[in-house]
């Protein structure tokens, strides 16, 4: 949908919005999995001071909650399979709003370990549920409306800290953010029931979304879809989600996903320190630096509209070269104003290829599997991914930076060549 300036007005702006409604629903609610992820991290401070725990058990408690979101990847995606994507949502937000509930009371560390597996198992639903029902509703407009979701939920992640600090600031304890975190999960979850209304008349919900491209104000096209949801889905084979990777074109692009997401987890996790050791900024220059690699995040709705009119593989390839460029200037420039425009440029193809990585993928799987295949392929991702931070900074200690981020252009180097190859 193009919206000009001149052409913009009240009337068009209720259009965007009663069409996108469901798209910024979902959105919000990934907003909410980020924000109540990440704000962990924050606290950790504060949960040492206040129950005595270490650097060590600060860190279990996110890997476990990590591994939560991992393990529900495939879960998720089979539940959407067989019931209403929208009941798996809100089920799932359902879930982690109590855990965020429980975190807000808990007595002592433990329990908010607890808590915090159980924020990983209801926001392990979310992502993998939504990029299938997404992609159904809007299949004209698939890479704009995981764009849209994408980027809202990058912003929950960077919400996180400044909540905590905020929440300290006026001297309220610092498990608050959770009981706000909570309250506003609990609205959106039933917002979004309310408008998908999954259990209509107990039996199959039409859904109809109207996608008007506009031009300068006039309407050009009108493109209405018709989505025949049922809350007991079709019968699926679990055999079809092993025969489903046998398709040449889903394994290479597995492959792809993994040698991305490995990068991205590896230089994320090591950027600021890269900056600071290597580069030899301040921490606060460093930092700022990092607050840049994500909010190149807005680039996703352009980049997710664009794959809807130029093609998913090619803006993919186009992104892999600008992350590869990117990251080879990195290493050699050490004007701090290159390396922060580096930087933009760097998290415009990272975070630019999510949404048409996500969208290709629906392109790839059949309806009827879409959720739990896509759950196989996220559980993949991550588990393989995860292990980028370790690998990476053993390398960054035995070698130094060049050879760990070399790693990574040469992983991305690879997944480019696999694009190259399906196109």
């Amino acid at each position: 949908m193009r919206l000009s300036v001149s052409g913009f007005s009240l009337a068009a702006a209720r259009r965007a919005i009663r069409t996108y409604d469901l798209v910024l629903l979902i959105a919000l609610l990934w907003f909410m999995v980020q924000f109540l992820r990440f704000v962990f991290p924050p606290l950790f401070g504060t949960f040492q001071e206040l129950y005595g725990v270490s650097n060590t058990q600060t860190g279990l408690l996110f890997t476990l909650l990590m591994l939560g979101y991992s393990a529900m990847q495939f879960p998720g995606g089979l539940l959407s399979d067989r019931f209403h994507e929208v009941t798996v949502i809100v089920s799932g937000a359902g879930l982690f709003t109590a855990a965020a509930l429980f975190t807000f009371v808990a007595p002592t560390f433990g329990l908010i370990t607890l808590a915090a597996v159980g924020i990983g198992l209801g926001t392990g639903v979310h992502k993998t549920v939504a990029i299938a029902y997404l992609s159904r509703v809007y299949p004209e407009r698939t890479g704009l409306s995981l764009g849209i979701m994408d980027t809202v939920g990058q912003f929950g992640g960077m919400l996180a800290p400044i909540a905590v600090v905020a929440v300290l600031g006026w001297g309220l304890p610092g498990r608050t953010v959770f009981l706000l975190g909570a309250g506003a999960s609990a609205v959106l979850a039933v917002l979004l029931y309310l408008r998908a209304k999954p259990h209509a008349n107990g039996g199959p919900q039409q859904e109809s979304v109207t996608v008007e491209a506009t031009n300068g104000g006039s309407t050009d096209a009108t493109e209405e879809t018709d989505i025949d949801h049922s809350e007991d889905g079709p019968t699926v084979d679990s055999h079809s989600y092993v025969t489903i990777f046998t398709d040449r074109k889903l394994v290479l692009f597995l492959c792809v996903t993994v040698l991305f997401t490995f990068s991205w987890n590896g230089l994320s996790a090591f950027f600021p320190l890269f900056l600071a050791d290597a580069k030899g900024l301040s921490s606060g220059t460093a930092g700022i630096a990092y607050s840049l690699l994500f909010a190149a995040s807005v680039s996703q709705t352009v980049t997710g509209g664009a794959s809807d009119r130029v093609g998913k593989l090619a803006i993919s390839l186009s992104l892999f070269g600008v992350m590869i460029a990117g990251l080879l200037a990195l290493l050699v420039v050490d004007s701090v104003a290159a390396i922060l425009c580096l930087t933009v440029l760097t998290g415009i193809g990272f975070h630019g290829f999510r949404p048409v990585r996500d969208s290709y993928l629906m392109d790839l799987i059949p309806d009827s599997i879409g959720g739990g295949t896509l759950g196989i392929v996220r559980t993949f991702m991550t588990a393989i991914g995860g292990a980028a931070p370790a690998v990476i900074g053993l390398l960054s200690d035995l070698f130094g930076y060049t050879v760990a981020f070399g790693l990574i252009v040469c992983a991305l180097a690879v997944g480019g060549l696999f694009i190259a190859v399906l196109r």
